[in-house]
């Protein structure tokens, strides 16, 4: 892989969540439930909205044995990559899985007798949930489809011992823009609310007791 590696994205990536996250908090991200938290996180993300990529969107495209072709490319603000052998690739808005089938079946049609196409996303922020605050082990929980805000903080060694587990915060965008609900995380745990599905980008926040 070229530049930096895979591990230090998801440094950086943690570090600029858990900044966001602090002067969200600032901002006024309150600790007490937000009344309409279940419409407002009722929504649980389709398997056409995973993975779609945008322009300045990074991924990597591995052919097996053939190394001229690999290699990570940007998405254009058109919407493109450009590809050896095949040109302008059009990619915006689709997953790394059909663009396996396109760059497959482009070379095998001129060039490769059955290539093995491999496509990963470089996209932290759309491929992992952030867990910030009172829990064992703060850092990126991997996405994937069905992950539920149970799940992430399990994944994260739990609540610590002084984390306010009545209310964790919630940060998602809409339409580009960041919001923050409260949900009651303990009644959840316990099954007296509905879980949480979680998109990717989320961030969750664990606060702190005052007692």
């Amino acid at each position: 892989m070229r530049g930096i590696s895979r591990a230090q994205r998801l440094i950086t990536a943690s570090l600029l969540a858990v900044t966001f996250c602090f002067h969200a908090m600032m901002g006024g991200c309150a600790t007490t439930v937000s009344n309409d938290w279940q419409s407002r996180l009722s929504s649980c993300p389709t398997s056409e909205e995973l993975g779609q990529l945008m322009p300045w969107d990074k991924l990597e495209i591995r052919v097996f044995g053939q190394s001229d072709l690999s290699g990570e490319y940007e998405v254009s603000p058109r919407g493109t990559i450009s590809f050896p052998r095949l040109g302008e690739i059009a990619v915006a808005g689709k997953r790394c899985d059909e663009i396996e089938v396109i760059i497959r079946d482009g070379l095998q049609a001129d060039y490769l007798r059955d290539p093995s196409v491999t496509c990963i996303n470089r996209e932290v922020s759309k491929t992992a949930v952030t867990v910030d605050g009172m829990v064992q082990n703060p850092g990126i929980v991997e996405f994937r489809p069905g992950l539920m805000l149970t799940d992430v903080i399990a994944q994260s060694g739990g609540p610590a011992v002084r984390a306010k587990t009545d209310a964790v915060v919630i940060v998602r965008k809409h339409d580009g823009i960041s919001e923050s609900v409260t949900v009651p995380y303990q009644d959840i745990l316990l099954g007296k609310e509905p879980n949480v599905c979680m998109h990717p980008a989320d961030l969750v926040y664990v606060p702190q007791s005052v007692f």
